[in-house]
């Protein structure tokens, strides 16, 4: 068998609480036991190791960064290291058979990068060998059955097992999932009771078809019908023949932009009340406003005449303010300097009423000037107007027109893109055309809508269309929803056989770590204390791995949980044993534990108890363990072989250095005191007399 790897040697520097290098020789004797009280730096020394060995250069309660309640990796650092210009490192040996190995890791900068030494010693440990007893009472009551899985599948270095459990239960539950959706159903439900109106819920092909033939076919021809809802059917055929015929002749639509175009031209409109009839359509409108604007232009030039002096109108308004009444008239005219009595009219009242008159000429001709430029804008805007609409009019005449009217139109177009150049042209002819065509197009429609509504071929083939392309939806719904069943179901059975053999390997593990776990706990607890199991139940689509730690505590109270039933000492001790054994199972490669606190819920006997299981069970093993307790730091003293084993006490912590150490000499004042206090002195007389000789 190789030889095992173990420390040699652990040295501290401006880490956590040690700022002065603090170096632990473990050469001569391997185990190490230190007692202090809190807060003066014992859990620095399990830190470091933890930090030696740690994926990331940190601790696990501090973190990969500073967030919410982790300090992060800056916490590794003493606070005085920077000022004292010491760079926080701890340092380390290892020995294996004869062999040694030093290294170091730095804890400040990143990467903080492990020592090839320690990735050697490291590989030896299946299960971490580091002990926290404020995690064991986590591990018995808080974890639930589904972390308490993981994190003996971690010890067990079972983690890819896991992973494939894992992945096959949510690949199950996915694929479960998507064969139960109905959200395909549901979609194609929705687009077939749009396509039949209502008409039909849900799919059956022979509620379709019967929509089809009555609903779709029955109003252009009730003689042709579908037998099957199928591209290949005769009656689908002849559906085809029937788009391609009507789409050879001008159908209802047509029929309907040909009137479109023919009322954006002209239309006249009797009133139901038996009025006037109303002329509207671009052509009628041009007209129109073609009429205003020549009575407008007629206007303009009768009123023009009688203000034909309108060059001097803003010379009579300047003068009305001379000759308004409540002014000072004036001798003579302030324009030409004509005497007012020399003037023709004679005098200041007949100039005033003079200046009125002309002034009343200018306003008409203004009104007139004002309604010509609107009527020629009119005009223009209706031209504009009718330019735009005839081409589409000219466009729905065939080219082969038989008779006189795409030809009479194309020259009213020409006659009409020509004006105002030269006049309009006359549309009488074009007019009455229109209005025969128009009524011709109103007879059409009337009767094909009263034959068929809206209905035509082509949306008739266009909605059988879509009616089959959902049938394919539908089948290909349906044959999804089978194939996942089946996947799901044979999923469900290589998950069985998987995960049985899974299980089977993870319970056989188990068993092995069983064993010695009682046999520790029955150590600390004593001979009749109710053995503990490790179980492994069942597993299904909606829940995990999982593992229970159970106990019979009576005949009437088997396999329950120990956290409802047993002590606290008595549930730190199922942890405890539980990560001794597999400690001591499966890191025969590196047998180094760490013990950090793990006696607070024990009482002196349990303590004691503790100390004879660790002399007997674990004297292959390199224990370093730190404790505030004095009194089970003594049962150690005690208990434990001194060759094997260095004791040491903190007995201060100083700013400037670190953790002080008291030097281990007994004195007879140390004996004499023990005994005054009624405690056993006898550990520190057999070091008195050592220390002597």
């Amino acid at each position: 068998m190789a030889d095992p790897t173990l420390l040699h040697s652990l040295t501290l520097e401006g880490f956590r609480a040690y700022l002065q290098p603090k170096i632990f020789d473990l050469s001569k004797k391997p185990c190490l036991a230190i007692f202090a009280p809190n807060g003066l730096g014992k859990s620095s020394v399990i830190d470091a190791l933890e930090f030696l060995f740690s994926e990331h250069g940190t601790l696990e309660r501090l973190g990969q960064r500073a967030q919410n309640n982790q300090a992060g990796p800056s916490a590794l650092m003493h606070n005085g290291a920077q000022a004292a210009g010491i760079t926080p490192v701890v340092k380390f040996t290892t020995i294996t058979g004869k062999t040694t190995a030093e290294g170091s890791r730095a804890a400040v900068g990143n990467p903080r990068p492990i020592h090839a030494a320690a990735t050697a010693m490291k590989a030896g440990f299946v299960v971490s060998p580091i002990i926290r007893g404020y995690t064991l009472r986590t591990f018995v009551e808080s974890h639930s059955p589904e972390n308490r899985y993981g994190d003996v599948a971690d010890w067990l270095q079972l983690s890819p097992l896991v992973e494939v459990q894992k992945n096959l239960r949510l690949l199950r539950r996915d694929v479960k999932a998507a064969a139960e959706s109905t959200t395909e159903q549901n979609r194609i439900a929705g687009l077939l009771r749009t396509e039949t109106a209502q008409a039909v819920q849900a799919w059956d092909d022979a509620a379709v078809l019967g929509f089809i033939n009555e609903s779709v076919i029955a109003p252009l021809d009730p003689a042709l019908t579908l037998t099957t809802l199928a591209a290949g059917d005769e009656g689908y055929v002849e559906v085809g023949k029937r788009v391609e015929a009507e789409e050879k002749r001008v159908g209802l639509a047509g029929l309907k932009q040909i009137r479109s175009s023919i009322v954006a031209l002209w239309q006249k409109t009797v009133p139901e009340d038996g009025g006037d009839a109303k002329l509207s359509g671009a052509i009628a409108t041009f007209d129109k406003a073609l009429a205003v604007q020549a009575d407008a232009k007629a206007t303009e030039a009768d009123e023009r005449d009688k203000a034909a002096g309108t060059v001097f109108r803003s010379v009579w308004k300047e003068a009305e303010k001379l000759f308004a009444d409540v002014a000072t008239a004036p001798d003579a005219c302030p324009v030409c300097a004509t005497a007012i009595g020399d003037t023709a009219a004679g005098s200041v009242p007949a100039i005033r009423d003079l200046l009125q008159t002309h002034l009343e000429e200018l306003q008409s001709y203004n009104d007139a000037k004002t309604a010509l430029d609107d009527a020629e804008t009119a005009a223009t805007q209706a031209h504009n107007k009718l330019v735009a609409r005839l081409p589409a009019m000219i466009e729905h005449l065939p080219d082969d027109d038989g008779d006189w009217f795409k030809i009479a139109l194309i020259a009213y177009q020409t006659g009409v893109s020509g004006w105002p150049a030269a006049g309009a042209p006359e549309s009488a002819a074009i007019v009455a055309e229109l209005e025969a065509r128009l009524a011709v197009l109103e007879k059409d429609i009337a009767d094909i809508e009263a034959k068929q509504g809206e209905h035509t071929w082509v949306k008739a083939k266009a909605s059988i269309d879509r009616l089959l392309t959902l049938q394919k939806d539908v089948a290909l719904a349906a044959r999804t929803a089978e194939e996942l069943t089946a996947l799901h179901e044979a999923l469900v059975a290589q998950a069985t056989l998987v995960s049985g053999k899974v299980r089977k390997k993870v319970q056989s593990l188990l068993d092995t770590l069983q064993a010695p776990m009682n046999d520790i706990y029955k150590e600390i607890q004593g001979a009749n204390a109710k053995p503990i199991r490790l179980e492994l139940p069942g597993e299904d689509d909606t829940n995990q791995q999982r593992m229970q730690l159970v106990i019979d505590f009576a005949e009437n109270r088997p396999s329950v949980a120990p956290g409802g039933y047993l002590s606290d000492s008595q549930i730190h001790s199922v942890a405890l044993a539980l990560r001794l054994a597999a400690i001591k199972e499966f890191n025969f490669a590196a047998p180094m534990i760490a013990l950090d606190d793990v006696v607070t819920s024990y009482d002196a006997d349990h303590r004691r108890a503790i100390g004879a299981m660790l002399a007997k069970m674990f004297t292959s093993s390199q224990i370093i363990l730190v404790t505030h307790d004095e009194r089970f730091f003594n049962h150690l003293k005690d208990q434990l072989a001194a060759k094997d084993w260095q004791f040491t006490r903190i007995i201060g912590l100083e700013p400037a250095s670190g953790p002080r150490f008291a030097d281990h000499k007994v004195s007879d004042e140390m004996i004499a005191d023990r005994w005054a206090k009624g405690e056993s002195a006898a550990n520190e007389m057999r070091q008195a007399e050592e220390e002597w000789l």
